[in-house]
């Protein structure tokens, strides 16, 4: 066999033998080993843990997707998903009056089928004060779960029965949490939980209830969206499509921010790869001038040069795609080992494409950084071993400069599969090397070397470096790109864990309180008062809606959807404030006090909300309440960070135009752990107020949050890593002519 081996390829594996053990093939080995153990590790890290963020997200959902409707939907619907192999559950949800004995209580109840949830679990206690228990199943029929303030008020024990419409249910755990349980106001409390098969008995719904439906589905992200491409286009304006972002848009939040830092730190890993892997091929090929000559003249073609070092590259990238992908795979199943384990969650198969683009990159890098190299070797005359006296730099030509740049733009968008941003940090990267290499060179060359004796070391240093000025202006701003995009980075996982703390910061109230009549708001702060909650400030509520803009109706302004979508076909929560709100911002007009023709009839309208039906400064809305037309004049356009668990508003107005109108009360406050079971009071000074409870979904998106930063503190241990071998590569690339 080793007589079919052609006599350059066993030069070739001499070559890798001996450059090898010389160690001078070790930097280049290791700029590449690195480059494919971080593109294939980090991508498989990275691809991995957003699945089981995803898997841990879907809790929200209790599934994968949701579909939901004011009725029931058609069955061949739900037979697809069957035919698909989709897992399915269904709940319903609806309030109705919770009897113990002749004690009623308004509750919010949700009935749910057997194999709900789907994803996540539920949050229970055996008993009254005891540690709450998960698990993954509701309860059974003829049994019902209930929040603690259900016993409280009612003074009921676990054990006892109840009545929901003409169903009688026995109380079988304290209801802690659901992993679906949102902080819309239509999850009104305290919360019931019962078996689905149970609500025919209750004979609480009929033609005309206010009921809520969902299907629940689960599977394959493929087979999902599959399905979710049939079932769009036969959904009703009704029926709504659900998915993370839709349902639980601060959480989807959090992970889009996350997922664009990890695109671009591992973009990053890339360009300072291969700028160490560009500055070891030029130390290589540099070393091996004399190793040319001495083949030319042992008669060794060109042909014969560049068939000797393409083996010897074809070698090296065999070697290290394999051990780059083992270390890859090894790297990333030990630190999500670690993160399934600490995080609760099954660790999801591992995808091929981070491998493939690992030997990918290995194979561009040396097309495109090592190769041209190697061609400027081809040129090399074989005179060059009797003249010692000749220097022969390797040198990239235009068309070398071209090649690498174009490698690079390749390999970013190969990994990212965003043009937009591969170009943008190709150029950021030819901006930073004029920026930095012109004003280095030219710092270089006016160092003063007056006054001090020709021998001395300062002297020598500057002579040295202006000896080889254009050199040491690269290696300058290469050295100094390396550092700046580590420290960019460093700062921007800071910037973004700023903004999550900002997100929900310690105190985010965690109970709302709406609902409140007029005659119970000093009962209400009175409680407040005494407990000395940290509340935000009460607003009062009117039930209205948008009919008109500038007279004209608002279903024939904008398209069906953006109608849909701004909620403008459903009552509006209408409100007024002295005081622009805390996290409001105006962004144009004036907050009340602007030239409207008459003051008492102002109104402040969301940004969004504005921009979705073209609301503009100075435009006449026409609302509907309570069988009255009200017209109000457009004085601000707000912006309101809807993240924070506050009190916010579509539409504020003037108080005089607003007083008049039936209200109600609502505000926000903050309770820690321990004086949970305070509320039961204040449910007894306020019983006709519903009280909401969104502490279970803060700590849901806190844990996310916590997971993902524990991500990021990774993919920055990789990118100090490839910033680390690019200073390497920048000090060894001269060293061997400082040495001479």
């Amino acid at each position: 066999m080793a007589a079919n081996i052609s006599p350059n390829a066993r030069m070739a594996w001499r070559f890798l033998r001996i450059d090898w053990r010389s160690g001078e093939l070790q930097l280049l080995f290791m700029a590449l080993l690195l480059a494919v153990t971080v593109v294939a590790g980090l991508s498989a890290f990275v691809s991995r843990l957003e699945l089981m963020l995803a898997g841990e997200s879907s809790q929200f959902l209790a599934a994968d997707r949701v579909l939901k409707s004011p009725r029931p939907v058609d069955p061949h619907l739900l037979d697809k998903a069957d035919e698909l192999g989709l897992r399915q559950a269904q709940t319903i949800s609806f309030q109705s009056m919770l009897y113990a004995g002749d004690e009623p209580l308004l509750v919010s109840v949700k009935a749910a089928s057997a194999h709900y949830p789907l994803i996540g679990q539920v949050n229970i206690r055996p008993a009254a004060f005891q540690p709450s228990v998960a698990v993954k199943h509701g309860p059974k029929t003829g049994n019902v779960w209930v929040q603690q303030r259900v016993l409280q008020q009612l003074k009921l024990e676990i054990g006892e029965r109840v009545f929901i419409g003409d169903a009688e249910l026995t109380i079988t755990q304290v209801l802690v949490s659901e992993p679906d349980r949102g902080a819309g106001f239509l999850s009104m409390g305290p919360r019931v939980l019962m078996h689905y098969q149970d609500v025919a008995s209750t004979q609480v719904i009929g033609e005309g209830s206010r009921v809520g439906y969902a299907w629940l589905f689960a599977g394959e992200p493929t087979t999902i969206k599959s399905y979710e491409q049939w079932l769009q286009p036969q959904l009703s304006a009704s029926e709504k499509w659900l998915d993370l972002e839709d349902n639980q848009p601060t959480v989807a939040l959090a992970l889009k921010r996350a997922k664009l830092f990890f695109l671009l730190a591992s973009s990053i890993v890339i360009v300072l790869s291969m700028i160490a892997v560009a500055m070891a091929s030029t130390r290589y090929c540099q070393r091996h001038i004399k190793h040319i000559a001495v083949l030319k003249t042992l008669g060794a073609t060109s042909a014969d040069i560049r068939k000797i070092f393409s083996g010897l590259l074809l070698l090296l990238w065999f070697l290290v795609s394999v051990l780059g992908c083992a270390l890859a795979w090894g790297l990333q199943h030990v630190a999500l080992m670690q993160a399934a384990t600490e995080l609760d969650l099954n660790l999801p198969p591992l995808p091929v494409t981070p491998f493939i683009l690992g030997i990918s990159t290995a194979c561009i890098a040396l097309m495109a950084f090592t190769l041209p190299a190697l061609a400027e070797l081809r040129a090399i005359p074989a005179m060059r071993i009797f003249q010692q006296s000749v220097q022969h730099d390797i040198r990239f030509s235009r068309r070398s400069l071209l090649i690498a740049f174009l490698g690079l733009f390749s390999l970013l968008y190969l990994y990212t599969g965003a043009l937009l941003m591969s170009v943008l940090l190709i150029l950021a990267l030819l901006i930073l090397m004029v920026v930095i290499a012109i004003p280095a060179a030219l710092l270089l060359k006016h160092l003063p070397r007056r006054g001090v004796r020709a021998n001395s070391w300062h002297a020598m240093a500057v002579a040295n470096m202006q000896r080889r000025l254009s050199a040491n202006a690269l290696q300058l701003g290469l050295f100094a790109i390396g550092l700046m995009l580590v420290v960019v980075l460093m700062g921007g996982r800071d910037n973004l864990f700023q903004q999550w703390q900002a997100q929900l910061p310690e105190k985010t109230p965690n109970f709302f309180l709406v609902n409140l009549l007029p005659t119970e708001v000093d009962k209400a702060e009175a409680w407040l008062n005494q407990h000395q909650v940290q509340s935000e400030q009460l607003y009062p509520m009117v039930r209205g809606r948008l009919i008109q803009i500038n007279e004209q109706q608002v279903r024939e302004r904008v398209s069906k959807d953006d109608f849909k979508r701004s909620g403008a076909d459903r009552e509006l929560n209408l409100s007024w404030s002295a005081e622009l709100p805390a996290y409001n911002t105006v962004i144009d007009g004036l907050w009340l006090t602007g030239d409207a023709t008459d003051p008492a009839t102002q109104v402040s309208v969301e940004a969004k909300l504005a921009e979705k039906l073209n609301i503009q400064i100075g435009d006449t809305l026409t609302f509907m309440i309570a069988a009255e037309k009200l017209n109000a004049q457009v004085s601000s356009i707000r912006e309101v960070d809807w993240d924070k668990m506050r009190p916010n508003f579509y539409m504020l107005l003037s108080q005089q135009s607003l007083q008049d109108f039936p209200k109600t009360y609502m505000t926000s406050f903050y309770l820690p752990d321990n004086q949970h079971l305070l509320i039961g009071g204040l449910m007894q000074q306020v019983p006709t107020a519903i009280i909401i409870e969104v502490d279970s979904m803060i700590k849901q998106i806190r844990a996310i949050i916590h997971h993902v930063s524990q991500a990021l503190q990774l993919v920055l241990f990789f990118v100090i890593i490839a910033g680390v071998l690019v200073m390497i590569a920048t000090v060894q690339s001269s060293l061997d002519t400082r040495k001479k």
